[in-house]
């Protein structure tokens, strides 16, 4: 392999350039702006990567996996890969940059496709990189950030791209632990610490905007059993659904909690989901109180 390496000629001021592809790809991710915007410009000139198009950056998250296993995957994503994604190496996975025109499969599923055995890919997020972007490492930490939530929240999601998940990226921001949500939000912390089919209920009520209609057909019940759900809350968690702000802060901090202690595992899932057939068939519905805000099409 040729030992040269691209760099600035101090006295010049000017680039001495490898012409070993590996090189340029190392630069992608060097320390030092000025290699990462000159390797970055190589590829475009090169056409390694398209000039126009969209080009998405991914960051793909590995599980415990052997040094023998991760090179054995670099090899198969750089030969398979090599007509439309650049493959660099980066802490905990790797980086792909794809000319999504050039592929010829959807990139995600070819990802998977191509990791041998005994390789567990734990998240994958992506973000576009825009032909006007002379850096890749801002793109590269956005990918990364959306990988990193896809990996803790998982496929309630439903979409691993950056630009889609900007509540999220707000909320990964943020610093602190659970006894945060335990002063800001005491509606929060008692939900998250009770049966799972109440958290359900009250997050995926606010997810809809607190729409009954919508609330309803995510939840599979009938609007009755939500009512009844929603006035037999404990107190602290109806006061928080009557009043504008503690429910915005209620819902914000039901996410912060999924970030911090990860999805529900599938035992309590399959608790809730059991619990939730008990509910529906055995309990009467009880008088509602007007304690949620009324919204268009709930009726």
């Amino acid at each position: 392999m040729n030992s040269e390496r691209s760099t600035i000629d101090p006295a010049e001021g000017s680039w001495s350039i490898s012409d070993d592809r590996a090189f340029v790809l190392i630069d992608m991710l060097s320390d030092h702006r000025d290699r990462r915007r000159h390797a970055l410009r190589t590829a475009r000139s090169r056409r390694w990567l398209d000039s126009y198009g969209e080009v998405v950056v991914r960051s793909v998250l590995l599980g415990t996996t052997s040094t023998m296993e991760r090179d054995e995957y670099a090899r198969a994503l750089r030969h398979d890969g090599r007509d439309h994604t650049l493959v660099l190496d980066h802490v905990g996975g790797f980086v792909l940059v794809t000319s999504e025109r050039r592929a010829a499969s959807p990139v995600d599923e070819w990802v998977r496709s191509v990791a041998p055995a005994g390789v567990r890919i734990s998240a994958i997020g992506s973000a576009v990189l825009h032909a006007d972007e002379d850096d890749l490492l801002g793109v590269v930490d956005e990918a990364r950030t959306a990988a990193e939530i896809v990996g803790q929240v998982g496929d309630a999601l439903g979409s691993t791209r950056a630009e889609d998940l900007g509540g999220w990226r707000l909320l990964h921001a943020i610093g602190g632990g659970p006894q945060l949500v335990t002063s800001a939000s005491p509606a929060a912390d008692e939900l998250w610490h009770a049966d799972p089919v109440r958290r359900e209920t009250v997050e995926t009520y606010l997810d809809a905007g607190c729409n009954v209609v919508v609330a309803c057909e995510r939840l599979h019940i009938h609007r009755t059993t939500l009512y009844y759900r929603l006035d037999t809350m404990p107190e602290v968690v109806r006061d928080a659904l009557a009043d504008g702000l503690k429910r915005s802060t209620l819902h914000l901090s039901l996410k912060l909690l999924r970030l911090w202690n990860d999805v529900p595992t599938a035992s309590e899932r399959s608790s809730a989901s059991s619990r939730r057939r008990r509910v529906s068939e055995t309990r009467t519905v009880a008088p509602v109180r007007q304690l949620h805000p009324q919204t268009a099409g709930t009726e």
